[in-house]
């Protein structure tokens, strides 16, 4: 497998979930954009700046430009984080909409880089390669391992709703 594709896959699947759950929570990151004091349209922006992002990730001709966007987006999430840091906002971060109840601060800034090292990868490593040309179960393969890792993620963040829930 190519390591320039997996990081495409990747990136594209965990853009694609942010994506999705922000527009499932759509008023929750609504609120988010609003306690920022950022534009209303910047509420939009950014869920079809993922959008597009995975579109571009996953298209054979535009995989470069969705890894540079990818990556021009991680830059801007550590501007946010870094802003509500400066200010001591208490701000729900909303990445990933309701499966994750974090504040937005220095936990982002620590889930940020492993994804924006990743896009610095992809954009060094060769891309002779392109997704058509993988087989299918290699791509179903890293979909389901990034989902599985993500999700686990997400439980080990909520494992105090988990344990609440179960008692």
């Amino acid at each position: 497998m190519d390591v320039n594709l997996i990081v495409s896959i990747v990136l594209a699947t965990l853009l694609l979930y942010s994506f999705m759950a922000k527009v499932i929570a759509y008023q929750d990151f609504k609120t988010t954009i609003e306690q920022l004091k950022f534009p209303l349209f910047f509420t939009w922006l950014v869920v079809a700046a993922e959008g597009i992002i995975v579109v571009l990730l996953v298209l054979d001709f535009t995989q470069f430009v969705g890894q540079v966007a990818a990556m021009l987006l991680f830059l801007s999430f550590y501007a946010v984080a870094g802003l509500a840091i400066y200010k001591k906002l208490n701000v729900s971060c909303n990445c990933f909409g309701k499966a994750s109840e974090e504040k937005l601060g220095w936990g982002t800034m620590w889930k940020i880089t492993p994804l924006f090292l990743l896009t610095v990868i992809g954009l060094i490593a060769d891309h002779s390669l392109s997704l058509t040309s993988m087989n299918p179960t290699e791509i179903i393969s890293c979909i389901g391992l990034t989902i599985g890792v993500l999700n686990m993620y997400l439980m080990l963040k909520n494992r105090k709703l988990l344990l609440e829930g179960g008692s």
